[in-house]
C-alpha cells in the first residue's frame, strides 16, 4: 500500500457527487472550478509530519490509482473510500453560534453537508507547506 500513488484532478463529476445540483450550479462549477484542468500525483499513504500517523490521501478528486487497471483501481478506491467514510471514522459537527472548528487537512477528509439553509457560512483556510523529514536535513 505504501508504494501506491493516485492521480488527483479538479475535473471530477460534480453533479454525481451532489444529485440535487441544478444545471446552473453545475455550469458554474465547470466555468469556475474546472475551466482549467489540473492533474497531480500523490502517494495514497502519507506519514503525518507531526504525529507520525499513517493517513490515506483520497477523496472525490482522485481519478485513479496509478499502475492498476481501471477496474482494479475503481474497486480499491471504493474499498478505501468506504473505510474513510464509515460512520465510526467520521465527525459530524452540530453548530452553535460562535463555534470555530479546525481540522488538519493532512490527515482529514472534509465534506461539508449543505444543511444550513440560508444561514451565513464562513470558511477560512489556513495553508501550510507540507515538508517531508528528508527536506528538513
Amino acid at each position: 500500500m505504501d508504494q501506491l500513488w493516485a492521480l488527483h484532478s479538479n475535473d471530477y463529476d460534480y453533479a454525481a457527487q451532489r444529485p440535487e445540483v441544478s444545471p446552473e450550479k453545475e455550469r458554474h462549477h465547470r466555468e469556475v472550478f474546472a475551466s482549467t484542468v489540473y492533474e497531480t500525483e500523490h502517494p495514497i499513504v502519507r506519514v503525518h509530519p507531526e504525529t507520525g500517523e499513517r493517513t490515506l490521501v483520497l477523496g472525490h478528486f482522485v481519478k485513479k490509482i496509478l499502475g492498476l487497471s481501471s477496474a482494479d483501481s475503481a474497486q480499491l478506491l471504493s474499498l478505501l473510500q468506504g473505510h474513510i467514510t464509515k460512520l465510526e471514522n467520521t465527525v459530524r459537527w452540530r453548530w452553535s453560534a460562535g463555534d470555530v472548528v479546525i481540522w488538519d487537512n493532512r490527515a482529514t477528509q472534509h465534506y461539508a453537508i449543505n444543511d444550513y439553509g440560508d444561514q451565513h457560512r464562513i470558511v477560512r483556510r489556513a495553508m501550510f507547506q507540507w515538508v517531508s523529514m528528508a527536506d528538513r536535513v
